[in-house]
């Protein structure tokens, strides 16, 4: 499989394993899992006020819950990270977990969850976070949703995530800047809590526009 990056010009790869391998103490056990999944990358969040665990640190976390689609399997997860068992086992209780797959079009409510089209499409956007601005992502990836009935024909998930926690399982200086496929490059999503991870990639600046690699760019 062969996956484009494209900020106006093409990205080499080997900054996506740059960005992917940053180097932490945190133990990551990554396996396919099949089965229906929420995928979180283009949701906003809503802090709830509590707190959250996080597999492989002490630290609680301020938590938000996000409205996420679910998609079909197979997909990506860390069966050691977030707040999973070890397994790919969903959460008891009807419950789903958040994990990923690259997907060029997701529905979003800022689009009225627009299943196909333009209004689907979730490209990345590098939020320019600052201390000032205090823009702040919440990581959902292999956490624990609960299903949520539909919104507009599509299945969903209410999914507890932790905001500002780092891919190494601790919290994320304030002012970091971070990915996400949320807001359809429009940076004023950066400040509604907004999926996400402080990934950097070679040649990609805070602000800019990024096309996802997805199953079709093969």
């Amino acid at each position: 499989m062969s996956w484009n990056w494209k900020v106006k010009k093409e990205i080499p790869v080997q900054s996506v394993g740059t960005a992917l391998a940053q180097s932490d103490p945190v133990q990551h056990e990554f396996r396919i899992c099949l089965g229906d999944f929420a995928l979180c990358a283009a949701s906003t969040c809503t802090p709830d006020g509590k707190k959250i665990a996080v597999n492989g640190t002490t630290t609680l976390f301020d938590e938000a819950q996000c409205t996420c689609p679910i998609f079909p399997g197979p997909s990506i997860a860390d069966v050691v990270g977030g707040n999973m068992k070890g397994s790919c086992q969903p959460p008891p209780n009807e419950g789903i977990w958040s994990l990923y797959s690259p997907k060029a079009h997701i529905p979003q409510a800022i689009n009225d969850w627009k299943k196909n089209g333009e209004k689907a499409d979730a490209p990345g956007f590098d939020c320019p976070a600052t201390v000032a601005n205090n823009f702040q992502f919440v990581n959902c990836f292999s956490f624990a949703c609960v299903r949520a009935g539909e919104i507009k024909g599509v299945p969903v998930a209410t999914c507890f995530c932790p905001i500002q926690e780092g891919l190494d399982a601790q919290p994320t200086p304030a002012g970091t800047p971070f990915l996400t496929q949320a807001g359809q490059c429009q940076q004023s999503i950066c400040s509604q809590f907004p999926v996400g991870g402080p990934f950097q990639i070679e040649d990609i600046s805070p602000g800019q526009c990024i096309e996802f690699p997805t199953e079709d760019d093969r």
